[in-house]
């Protein structure tokens, strides 16, 4: 891989690459010194992939099938090779010691293919000034699932060990434990129906956590014959149904619950007597604030995505008041299982999807003197993205189109202007 050059560098149909493998690896996630690199299947004897100047060698992962459960009967189960072009499985690979702001070739081979152009990645540029806090968040745990689809005909493909959910929350307490962060923010939805057995499920992974957490509950954790916050308080977790603050240096991280309080809803809720405590909260920190929900704001008079989020009137509440307060916020939710941004009155709003289906995620942000970079990626454990990569089979392949949004979603780079600046391409 040292050896390439523009002039040995082929086009993949040339060297016999065709329909979906033509492609192999896609870029998944940038920041303003490393690309994320993903594939969903790969030769038998790895791939060399390089980004600029930097390269990696990472080896072959085993091919986990479909695990499929036949239609109208639970007892019986089918499988079949998730890609018939490559012989091995799914991985993920982060190559780091890039410039931030610059713009690079990424060229992949492997043993009997020669190099081929997979594409073009542009760093993020720094939003300006000194590094002042990281830190990182998971959405949706569902600690307690089982299986996955519409009607849960997906299963893990490595039934007996630890259940996929499980696996997918240790496996980011290493990677972002690596990325440097140093406080990880849980919002909401732990479980899959909020039994007693999950919350203590739940409580002792959270509590095992090498980070310190925040943690929040969504609609999944709601169940009026559950005590939830005793039970994860029996187990060290902390939480509240009240709005929870932290001041990282010039940041101010407030968790706001919007779990409906008196019975289980998809929807949120944010009564009015809290948008008070939220904007004050928001105002009052040494400088920006970051906003973590589990539900997203609705923005139209009528929710256009499922599930709903927080209703109409009760989301424009809280996000004028939080513009009036603090214009230098960042408002980030979950729920939805996918990776979007928009933007409501200057107010830069990001969703991001699960840990435990595809593409099986966790959100990593960088707060600078000038701003805020979020870059999300992929869980990169053999193990939990043969899993995610198998649940983008989902709805008939819908689920992977849904779930994992743009490059420019789920990588940016944010001024404190409310400016957004380093837009990925």
């Amino acid at each position: 891989m040292n050896s390439i050059s523009p002039f040995n560098i082929r086009h993949p149909r040339r060297n016999g690459l065709r329909g979906r493998a033509a492609w192999p690896v896609r870029v998944f996630a940038v920041d303003e010194t490393s690309v994320q690199l993903t594939w969903r299947a790969s030769p038998e004897g790895g791939l060399s992939l390089a980004v600029g100047p930097q390269t990696a060698h990472p080896q072959a992962s085993p091919k986990a099938p479909l695990i499929l459960t036949p239609k109208g009967d639970s007892d019986r189960y089918s499988s079949r090779p998730l890609d018939s072009h490559w012989p091995a499985g799914p991985g993920a690979v982060t190559i780091e010691g890039l410039e931030p702001g610059r713009s690079y070739e990424v060229v992949a081979s492997a043993e009997g293919v020669a190099p081929f152009r997979a594409g073009t990645v542009t760093t993020l540029r720094s939003p300006g000034g000194e590094l002042t806090a990281s830190f990182a968040t998971v959405s949706d745990v569902h600690i307690g699932e089982q299986r996955f689809g519409i009607i849960g005909r997906i299963h893990d493909p490595y039934w007996g060990t630890a259940p996929y959910p499980q696996r997918a929350l240790e496996a980011v307490y290493d990677e972002a434990k690596s990325y440097g962060a140093e406080l990880l923010v849980v919002k909401g939805d732990l479980t899959r129906e909020a039994s007693a057995a999950e919350m203590r499920d739940v409580g002792r992974l959270l509590s095992a956590s090498p980070l310190p957490i925040i943690t929040m509950l969504g609609n999944h954790d709601n169940h009026r014959r559950v005590n939830q916050i005793s039970l994860l308080q029996a187990q060290g977790v902390t939480t509240t149904l009240r709005a929870q603050v932290v001041d990282l240096a010039a940041l101010r991280i407030v968790a706001v619950n919007t779990m409906h309080p008196a019975w289980r809803y998809h929807r949120g809720h944010v009564p009015a007597e809290a948008v008070p405590e939220i904007a004050e909260a928001v105002a009052g920190g040494p400088g920006p604030a970051w906003l973590a929900l589990h539900h997203p704001p609705e923005l139209r008079p009528y929710p256009t995505v499922y599930p709903p989020g927080i209703p109409y009137s009760e989301s424009m509440a809280l996000l004028d008041a939080v513009a009036k307060a603090n214009p230098n916020t960042f408002v980030t939710a979950g729920h939805r299982h996918r990776n979007r941004l928009y933007h409501y009155r200057g107010l830069t709003i990001s969703e991001v999807g699960s840990t435990k289906d595809y593409p099986g995620v966790w959100a990593g942000y960088r707060v600078y003197e000038g701003g805020i970079t979020q870059t999300v990626r992929r869980i990169s454990r053999p193990d939990v993205i043969a899993w995610t990569e198998a649940t983008r089979r989902a709805i008939n392949g819908q689920w992977g189109l849904w779930a994992q949004g743009r490059l420019v979603d789920r990588c940016f780079s944010l001024a404190w202007s409310g400016t957004p600046t380093g837009w990925t391409k």
